[in-house]
């Protein structure tokens, strides 16, 4: 296990109890998506399904991550872009990331990673939601997962857009049965 990784654990360990609220779906929510920006910054797919939640009333904030050092897109309120400039040696974000993240309150995080990506978990962590829900990558940080049998092969990674259909599936369902 990295060094990375062991302070991350750390830090998740020092994390304040969780009282999880879970989302009511007919109401408009305050959600928070992140993902996994692909290399041109273009994020078709991810516009897409925010498209779909501003439909529904929902106020979404987008927020995703490219290894890259210097990124081109633009900061806006509703969406950004982390690059490795934000976050420090030891893989934890900058100040000035965390502050503006906790500034804001959350309805639901909807976590699209479909690998575990230390930069998107220490952002998964460390925001401000009622409820978290994401692909479950073994790290505990969520409070719904969604498992998928052989995650590990190359083969088996889904798409962004299958795991927001099946994580939306699973929020309607369980909603439907309160």
């Amino acid at each position: 296990m990295s060094l990375k990784q062991r302070i991350f654990n750390y830090l998740q360990g020092k994390q304040e109890e969780r009282n999880p609220r879970f989302p009511h779906l007919d109401q408009p929510l305050k959600i928070l998506l992140i993902y996994e920006s692909d290399y041109l910054e273009r994020n078709d797919g991810i516009k897409t399904i925010r498209q779909d939640l501003l439909l529904q009333q929902m106020d979404v904030t987008m927020w995703g991550f490219l290894e890259k050092k210097e990124i081109q897109t633009l900061i806006l309120p509703q969406s950004r872009i982390l690059g490795l400039g934000d976050y420090n040696l030891l893989g934890k974000p900058r100040d000035y990331v965390l502050s503006d993240l906790q500034s804001e309150h959350y309805d639901l995080l909807i976590d699209l990673t479909t690998r575990p990506l230390l930069p998107l978990r220490y952002i998964a962590m460390y925001a401000n939601a009622d409820f978290k829900v994401g692909l479950n990558l073994g790290e505990g940080i969520h409070d719904m997962l969604i498992s998928i049998p052989d995650l590990d092969t190359e083969q088996a990674k889904p798409e962004a857009s299958w795991l927001f259909d099946q994580i939306m599936r699973y929020l309607t369902t369980i909603k439907s049965n309160d």
